[in-house]
């Protein structure tokens, strides 16, 4: 088949290659995508840790192009292909994207065996990227706010609304706001006295991340006042976030007198030293929480870390928090607390860690308080582990109604220790009733396990069903249905477990360093629209859903038939009467044969939690390396404090 190859590697100013000539590649029929991308990559001499690579073909003059994005797109194309093999027939369209930048290179002349030039074309962008491209604002630092502004997302616009209020000093409040909406945002002296005309507003772009300033009124009409300005916490917030990479490097001297003068100099906001000071403790708090509880003659009884990097990650992930305890094999004994969640890829993402001295309700209850320091609350948060009953309590504590879920693995090895009868049959159908869809699903297996034992039946309804079944869940947890992801965690950090508490810490972090690299390398080199699990997932979904047929009722509604049973899809509320659809925020394979039907393609009826943009998001601030200890510029307040080892007996070697 016929591709496209630079004759060199010179490019211009935008990153675009010169220079090109019509090549060919041989596959083999069972050629996989990651496949066909590597043989491109490799024939065109593409750096695929640094651009996206695309493909597309055309069929025939009136039909649109056709892209290949995954396993199922390329068996298509090598099915088409089958039925013209003449070395012309169906060219593959290659596109790179770099950053902002749509590079498209096609052959000129696409009749059979021809020869003839390469024209290198700017790919258009879907409307709405092609409309607000070159206006796309992607730092929260604005110094001028505008109506008709784009920001990349609600997240960017919030800081820029932040930001914009110091340099004004005034305070405002949201009135209302959602996933889509930024909210009606007034001055606060409007919610006082209602005498102020200021006014900003602002939305989400269609279906995108982007968020658009529809109206802005800039102008006061109350008197602004900055002793109700310098009073407000958010300020030491605000600063704390702008100087923050004044303290990425260890070794930098900035002092709350340097944060006044610049402040003032490049702003014109006038603080005070404590406001100063403040804002320098937040900005370290912001680069890594630290906290140590020490007993009263000052030794070591609690220590928990966060650091940005994940605490930035974790916006992109969904509020789904597994936490897991693990005895520490030191001299001193102790335990080692973890938090952890899953990726866009299904991989696990630490979050925070802690030693204490053992696992009881006060040392969860303190590390559940500094990871809500850490990281708030979040919409829709859970927590997933093995039924500590510590955990439960401290929970309930800290983060009240909040859901708690127990690890399904776990309920099963106390089944099968507990009841010896029928364990065998029961294994494959206590996990297939812990994953059921639909209500019908779970209460036929539930049945089942009634029948090979009651007593069975008996401790799940005492745990409570919502607990372990994803159908009876008041939280959507999707995949997460143990707390496996803390054990994997335990596993590399086995041998750490023997190290001093000191070491143990710092073994983290740089555990931490080398995963975000890896983890961010490894998003850069995907190629598919969803991160690696889900991928696999909806290409599962996808063969599942080509025997399947198809009846339109109306417009967002559709039957699909599967042998003799029929599902209804619902696409304006992503439904699926399955259940799997709304339970696994992915197009099930019904979902998948009524989108054919439609001519639509899947990608936005998937959880943005799972896509490669979200991957990217969530490692895109690394953990920066420590110099050594003879560099490090520590406060004099911490070198003056005396911390002394555990008052735990130690352990006999």
């Amino acid at each position: 088949m016929s591709i496209v190859k630079p004759m060199n590697q010179n490019e211009d100013s935008y990153g675009r290659f010169r220079d090109f000539e019509v090549d060919g590649i041989v596959l083999d029929e069972d050629t996989s995508y990651s496949m066909l991308i590597s043989t491109i990559a490799e024939q065109l001499m593409i750096d695929t840790s640094e651009k996206i690579v695309e493909i597309k073909y055309i069929v025939n003059q009136n039909c649109p192009q056709m892209e290949i994005r995954n396993n199922m797109g390329v068996s298509v194309y090598m099915e088409t292909k089958k039925e013209n093999k003449n070395l012309g027939s169906y060219p593959l369209l290659i596109s790179v994207r770099d950053f902002n930048m749509e590079l498209a290179i096609t052959n000129e002349n696409t009749n059979a065996g021809s020869s003839g030039t390469i024209q290198l074309l700017d790919m258009p962008a879907s409307p709405v990227i092609e409309e607000y491209q070159s206006e796309i604002i992607t730092e929260g630092t604005q110094s001028v706010i505008e109506e008709g502004q784009v920001y990349q997302d609600k997240q960017t616009i919030a800081t820029a609304m932040r930001h914009y209020s110091v340099m004004h000093k005034f305070q405002f409040r949201i009135k209302r706001s959602s996933h889509r909406r930024h909210g009606d945002i007034n001055c606060e002296k409007t919610f006082i006295n209602k005498n102020c005309n200021w006014h900003f507003k602002a939305t989400s772009i269609n279906d995108s991340a982007m968020f658009k300033i529809r109206s802005f009124n800039r102008q006061h009409t109350c008197t602004l006042m900055d002793d109700t300005f310098i009073h407000r916490k958010r300020t030491a917030v605000v600063v704390g976030s702008m100087v923050m990479p004044k303290y990425c490097d260890p070794k930098t001297i900035y002092t709350p007198k340097d944060i006044q003068t610049n402040m003032l100099s490049q702003h014109g906001v006038n603080l005070s030293y404590m406001q100063a000071w403040r804002a320098k403790e937040k900005a370290l708090q912001l680069l890594r929480v630290v906290k140590l509880k020490k007993t009263t003659d000052e030794c070591v009884l609690y220590a928990f870390v966060a650091l940005f990097t994940s605490i930035s990650g974790w916006k992109y992930c969904r509020p789904v928090v597994v936490v897991e305890g693990t005895f520490l094999k030191t001299s001193y004994r102790g335990i080692m607390l973890t938090t952890s969640t899953m990726d866009a890829a299904g991989a696990i993402l630490p979050l925070a860690y802690a030693v204490v001295d053992s696992e009881n309700d006060a040392s969860w209850k303190w590390f559940f308080e500094q990871f809500k320091q850490a990281y708030g609350e979040r919409t829709s948060i859970c927590v997933v582990s093995n039924r500590n009953e510590s955990i439960l309590k401290a929970t309930s504590i800290v983060y009240p109604g909040v859901p708690h879920y127990s690890c399904v693995w776990h309920i099963w090895t106390n089944i099968r220790a507990k009841f010896k009868k029928g364990h065998l049959q029961l294994n494959e159908l206590y996990f297939a009733t812990t994953g059921s869809y639909t209500l019908d699903e779970f209460n036929e297996r539930i049945s089942k396990i009634e029948e090979i034992d009651l007593r069975v039946k008996s401790y799940l309804y005492d745990i409570g069903y919502h607990r372990w079944s994803r159908v009876h869940a008041t939280v959507n947890r999707t995949w997460t249905m143990t707390s496996n992801i803390a054990k994997s965690l335990n596993a590399v950090t086995k041998e750490a477990r023997e190290l001093l508490t000191f070491d143990l810490l710092e073994y983290m972090r740089t555990l931490l360093e080398r995963l975000t690299k890896e983890k961010l390398l490894k998003a850069k080199g995907t190629f598919t629209y969803l991160g690696y699990k889900s991928n696999k997932e909806l290409e599962k979904n996808s063969t599942l859903s080509q025997k399947l047929r198809v009846r339109a009722s109306i417009d967002h509604m559709h039957t699909v038939i599967d042998g003799v049973k029929r599902y209804i899809v619902c696409f304006e509320s992503k439904k699926c009467s399955c259940g799997q659809f709304q339970l696994d925020e992915l197009p099930c394979p019904h979902t998948l044969a009524g989108l054919r039907h439609r001519n639509e393609t899947y990608e936005n009826f998937c959880s943005p939690y799972y896509t490669r943009e979200s991957q990217l998001r969530t490692y895109e601030i690394p953990v920066n390396p420590l110099p050594d200890e003879s560099k490090w510029n520590v406060p004099q307040h911490i070198c003056d404090e005396v911390v002394n080892p555990p008052t735990g007996e130690k352990k006999q070697p």
